[in-house]
Parts: C-alpha cells; sequence; structure tokens
C-alpha cells in the first residue's frame, strides 16, 4: 500500500513513466482476467479494453483518494466503468448481433455441447444487460471478478446488504427469464 502511494505521487509529481510502468504492471494480470471473465471476448478485444482501463486510470490518478478506497477498489471501480461502457456501446451491440463462429468452436470434438454452453452463456449475458446499470455491476463483480460482497459494497458505496439483495434478485430474475 505505502509502495503504491510513493508510485502515485511520482507520477503526479514527475510523469515518472518507470513508476507508471511498475503501477500497471502490479495490476496487469488481475485486471486482463477480470477483463477476459466478464466479457468473454477473443485476447485482442481483452488487451484493448485493459490498455483502455489503464489509460483511464492513469488520466485520472489525480482524482484517486487513499481515505475513501484502497487503490485496488478504485482501480476495480474504473475497470467494471469501464466493462459497462463497452456493453452499452454500439460496437459492442453490433458484434453482438452478428455473433460469429470462431474457430476454436470448429475445432472442438463436442461441437453442439460448446455451441449450446456458448449459446447458455449469451442468453445470461443478455439477461445482465436488462438489468439496472448498478445492478450489472454489482454481478459482474461477484460473479467474474469475484469479489465478495462486503468488497463490492466498499466499491460501489453501498450498504453490504442492498448488495446481497440486488444480487440475489437479479439471480432470481435471471433465472425465471431463462427458464
Amino acid at each position: 500500500m505505502e509502495r503504491e502511494e510513493k508510485l502515485i505521487r511520482k507520477i503526479l509529481r514527475k510523469g515518472d513513466r518507470k513508476a507508471a510502468n511498475e503501477l500497471v504492471e502490479k495490476y496487469y494480470d488481475d485486471i486482463f482476467y477480470l477483463v477476459a471473465r466478464q466479457t468473454g471476448e477473443i485476447r485482442e478485444t481483452v488487451l484493448d479494453l485493459t490498455q483502455d482501463i489503464f489509460v483511464s486510470m492513469l488520466a485520472s490518478l489525480a482524482g484517486y483518494d487513499s481515505e475513501k478506497a484502497t487503490f485496488r477498489t478504485w482501480l476495480y471501480r474504473i475497470a467494471t466503468n469501464k466493462i459497462v461502457d463497452r456493453y452499452r456501446s454500439k460496437a459492442y451491440r453490433f458484434q453482438r448481433d452478428s455473433f460469429p463462429i470462431e474457430e476454436s468452436l470448429v475445432d472442438s470434438l463436442n461441437l453442439s455441447d460448446a455451441l449450446e454452453d456458448r449459446e447458455t452463456a449469451k442468453e445470461i449475458l443478455l439477461q445482465i444487460e436488462t438489468l439496472p446499470t448498478e445492478t450489472q455491476e454489482i454481478l459482474r463483480l461477484h460473479i467474474f471478478a469475484e469479489q465478495t460482497f462486503d468488497t463490492i459494497a466498499e466499491v460501489m458505496e453501498l450498504p453490504s446488504s442492498t448488495v446481497k439483495t440486488r444480487y440475489y434478485r437479479a439471480v432470481e430474475k435471471i433465472r425465471k427469464e431463462l427458464d
């Protein structure tokens, strides 16, 4: 934690690239895998979105307040917002609606199972998109980022009980829609 604050000060005061690289490297894998799990996109798209998250983080670093949240929590908030923005974008909706068959599915030993799982995942993601933005964020942080309800409550500045209630109501709604 102290090391992060030193890096942040170096970046803000001197524009220190080495400090910026160190800070990015420390969290890169975590954010990359968060994006990959939440979006299910191809590697290039995940890389692009991960890069956007870190560019955004560096651009808004002056707004980070260690009194309000840990750096990790603050960074996850930026990541989650960027992912939600992606789902709202016209490019994502166009890509989703044109749904190409990936080569990895063709190479699969059991093509029908792969398509069924992919289709189910697609249906679930579509259902999540119909929920209010805050509820989507709760689901994505809990399911894909594997964050605890307490951590999500801290990130979103909500009571833990509210986070749990919204999560379980959303899960139940999705179950009913899929049945």
